[in-house]
């Protein structure tokens, strides 16, 4: 993630910052300690998520060279990305695998309150991995059940309005004026629309 003047980057278990100011040298500033098992990391405000096998880590921009700790939410192991969209972190649980747990899950996360996050509700899914969010609309890469589109209106009560079957979905972008999905070695490019998405073409990555 890039954040400013700084670039931060994450491994199994540590996060290392850069300065970046001058693009031309980038410069080392210092690598910590991030948690256990980090897969992934979003940014939102002045904060960082680091998805983990175990849970979701918060961690405070205040001292862009030394992010601090704030709290965690910890769960059974599974491979789990996550996203932030106001007072709310969702994450995509997959099970049936080596991530370690039977259940498939989409939680959602209330983090009103940065030092206490909690789980606001639980949706089933079948095998899910990446997801993203614009505006209202949550996307979720559910594996072999294709890309599923939902309405966030209410975090706490989604509703699914869409579903593209009979295509593998494992990775999604929602860029500014079209959604990057990849699946099965292909690259899809979706349009938005107001129902949700249309495609617009594919690539193959074979």
């Amino acid at each position: 993630q890039i954040v400013n003047n700084y670039l931060y980057t994450v491994g199994n278990y540590e996060m290392t910052i850069f300065n970046i100011e001058t693009l031309s040298s980038p410069t080392f500033v210092a690598t910590q300690g991030a948690g256990w098992n980090i897969e992934t990391m979003f940014r939102a405000g002045d904060y960082l998520y680091l998805g983990s096998t175990n849970g979701m880590y918060i961690y405070s921009l205040a001292n862009p060279e030394a992010p601090e700790y704030v709290s965690e939410f910890t769960h059974w192991e599974g491979c789990d990305p996550v996203v932030v969209d106001g007072d709310y972190a969702y994450v995509t649980l997959r099970g049936g695998n080596v991530c370690g747990q039977d259940e498939s899950v989409l939680e959602v996360i209330d983090i009103s309150d940065k030092t206490n996050p909690t789980l606001g509700k639980r949706y089933e899914l079948d095998n899910p991995y990446g997801l993203g969010i614009k505006g209202n609309s949550l996307f979720i890469c559910d594996g072999t059940s294709g890309l599923k589109l939902f309405d966030k209106s209410d975090p706490l009560n989604i509703i699914m309005t869409k579903q593209f079957e009979n295509i593998q979905s494992t990775d999604v972008v929602p860029l500014e004026n079209s959604l990057i999905m990849i699946g099965g070695k292909i690259l899809y490019q979706y349009k938005y629309v107001n129902d949700g998405v249309e495609l617009i073409s594919t690539f193959s990555l074979n």
